[in-house]
């Protein structure tokens, strides 16, 4: 999601804290570092929206088209 090339962080939360994130893990079935990379990338904006793929798509939006699109033929978004 944000890239290959992994960084290592230590995080220290109060022990109900920390039981919490695990719980909410779990119930989206994530790992913990997983749940918590997503989190902070929310937080920060870090990424590209959720609905950005849909709205490449749709060709709607506030996306300007490139004055020479591809020919239609072309199937960019099988």
């Amino acid at each position: 999601m944000y890239g290959s090339i992994m960084a290592q962080a230590t995080v220290h939360l109060p022990a109900d804290l920390l039981a919490a994130a695990r719980a909410r893990a779990v119930r989206e079935n994530k790992s913990l570092s997983a749940w918590l990379g997503a989190l902070i990338g929310a937080a920060t904006g870090a990424g590209w929206p959720d609905d950005f793929a849909a709205l490449l798509r749709s060709g709607h939006g506030d996306i300007v088209e490139p004055d020479d699109p591809p020919p239609g033929n072309i199937d960019v978004f099988p």
